[in-house]
């Protein structure tokens, strides 16, 4: 079989990095007398490598994350009322696999976002989808949707991770349609991360026309207090 040959079927069965370095390996191989599985090993391994490599890069370009920040980036001498046991349990991912959601309560200033944007990398790591947006972004989504007939299409993209990210919940105010709209996306999806900011501007409570809303239809959300 020639070499041509053998890119050719490499190519039709999607192994296109192992395509374009199999003049190397067959060097490799045939100076060092590799033997066959060995060099089968090598093949394989490097091929999922990068097609793993591939999908962590598709995952997090989903995921719209607005700077990449993992806990280690974390300081938390600099905020020693962070409990750091309770937030990497947390990063452990086991919200996910228990169908939790998680809700950062805090001041602004304190690394809510920080933390959400952490939990979201350690989840997209570990082979989940997610998105991340901001409350005023979504505001506005489901209005222009709205007026658009296009609200079903702003339920189904923000429904199909398995974790969403709300940025700067309280610091916006949600009309009925952006908080109905969140209710059903949150029934459909499988977690749900809100990142909430109390300002001291407003005197009613933050996301009150969300929650409102949500109890006017008899659906209750569960959170997971981590408060910052």
């Amino acid at each position: 079989m020639t070499t041509n040959l053998l890119v050719e079927r490499l190519e039709e069965i999607g192994w296109h990095y192992t395509a374009d370095q199999i003049d190397g390996l067959l060097e490799d191989a045939s100076k060092n007398n590799v033997p066959y599985s060995d060099f089968l090993i090598t093949l394989l391994s490097q091929e999922i490598e990068q097609k793993e490599k591939a999908a962590l890069d598709k995952r997090l370009k989903k995921a719209k994350l607005p700077y990449l920040k993992s806990i280690h980036d974390f300081d938390f001498s600099f905020q020693p009322s962070i409990d750091e046991r309770r937030v990497k349990e947390v990063l452990s991912g086991r919200y996910i696999h228990n169908g939790d959601n998680i809700l950062l309560l805090g001041p602004p200033g304190v690394g809510k976002t920080h933390l959400a944007i952490s939990m979201a990398f350690e989840a997209i790591t570990n082979g989940h989808q997610a998105l991340f947006i901001t409350a005023n972004d979504f505001i506005a989504e489901c209005q222009k949707a709205e007026k658009q007939g296009l609200i079903q299409r702003i339920i189904k993209r923000y429904s199909r991770p398995e974790l969403l990210i709300i940025d700067e919940l309280g610091y916006f105010s949600f009309d009925e349609l952006s908080a109905h709209t969140l209710l059903i996306i949150a029934v459909k999806m499988s977690h749900l991360c809100g990142v909430l900011s109390q300002s001291l501007r407003r005197k009613e409570p933050p996301f009150a026309e969300c929650r409102a809303t949500i109890n006017r239809k008899r659906k209750s959300l569960l959170y997971n207090n981590l408060a910052c």
